[in-house]
């Protein structure tokens, strides 16, 4: 038996470094990818706390690699590759429309995530349709953000903002960053970035940024045409709420993972504030990634990306790093496997 390294959750066993995993096997339609590097993203930290109930598998869905075997397109062999983390079921039945077959076909496994192990190892088995051809001038750690990068890219792809609208981002985390220097790349002029840190907000670059404190909500009331709430905290939902404006467009990017904070807004609040003022609550999920490759063509995002990375730690300090991804104010950490 073939085996790997390869860092597991399970709720019976918690976190392991397991030094004998067994190497999986490509499907007839799928490719056997030797992963480069790994992202530690929030949803890895959220299931840590029991965000996906019985999960048993090794973590992750950022990476980057190399194909190593592909029965059904050999070409792949040896290219550079990124993935979606969204796998179809193969019995289901395809929908019109080809984005609700990469973000919400019946039956799917996801990265990582649900039913499929994840990018947290040596090896790894995805899809050849799932795959995506990473260019030259983007390096393994630039690359390692396509999958975050393909979700910031999603807000454009679904066309809630017009030109000329006011736009907001609230959140300076990790996805926060990735949306508000996404949206300036993508040509939104004029957009503000809220967070608590001025040092995380400084980081994006075209954007105005402003320090959220307790006038802050009064002083942006009903503001802005668009704001796009990706912090995942009470505080930020209940921002997003009072600074967009009626008729405007509230966009859920981050699940809110405060099940327990006292802080927590009614949901009846925010709700009379959307059917009163008549504004739009969009969620938005995975995103496509060819923008996103584009993207991380761009200057600003490369500067950006090379600022975020906090530390990375080769697989067999695999736990270390996911402890280093708690730690309040780390933004980005990478595992490398060779």
């Amino acid at each position: 038996m073939v085996t790997m390294q390869a860092l597991k959750f399970s709720e019976s066993c918690g976190l392991l470094l397991e030094k004998h995993h067994e190497k999986p096997t490509a499907a007839a339609d799928e490719a056997s990818i030797r992963v480069i590097r790994a992202g530690v993203c929030s949803t890895d930290l959220e299931i840590l706390k029991g965000y996906v109930p019985g999960y048993d598998h090794i973590l992750g869905h950022e990476f980057v690699g190399v194909v190593e075997s592909c029965a059904s397109r050999p070409q792949l062999e040896g290219k550079r590759v990124v993935g979606e983390i969204n796998c179809a079921c193969s019995g289901a039945e395809a929908h019109p429309d080809p984005i609700f077959n990469r973000n919400h076909s019946p039956g799917r496994t996801v990265l990582g995530i649900i039913g499929r192990n994840g990018t947290m190892a040596e090896y790894l088995t995805l899809p050849v349709v799932n795959l995506h051809l990473v260019p030259d001038q983007i390096t393994d750690k630039e690359a390692c953000f396509a999958e975050p990068l393909a979700a910031a890219c999603r807000i454009a792809e679904q066309q809630v903002s017009q030109k000329g609208d006011k736009v907001a981002v609230i959140g300076d985390g990790k996805l926060g960053l990735l949306v508000a220097q996404a949206l300036v790349v993508q040509g939104h002029t004029g957009l503000v970035h809220f967070g608590k840190h001025e040092h995380k907000l400084s980081l994006v670059q075209g954007s105005s940024w402003e320090v959220v404190d307790d006038s802050t909500s009064s002083c942006h009331a009903q503001e802005f045409d668009v704001v796009v709430e990706a912090s995942g905290s009470s505080q930020g939902i209940t921002l997003a709420s009072a600074m967009t404006r009626p008729m405007g467009t509230l966009i859920l990017k981050s699940t809110c993972s405060a099940l327990n904070d006292p802080d927590m807004p009614v949901w009846s609040n925010i709700a009379n504030d959307i059917v009163v003022n008549e504004k739009r609550l969009q969620g938005s999920r995975c995103g496509p990634f060819g923008p996103a490759l584009e993207a991380l063509q761009d200057a600003r995002l490369k500067q950006l990306l090379e600022k975020m990375v906090t530390q990375t730690f080769h697989i067999s300090d695999g736990v270390k790093a996911i402890e280093k991804a708690q730690t309040k104010g780390v933004l980005k950490v990478q595992i490398i496997m060779q």
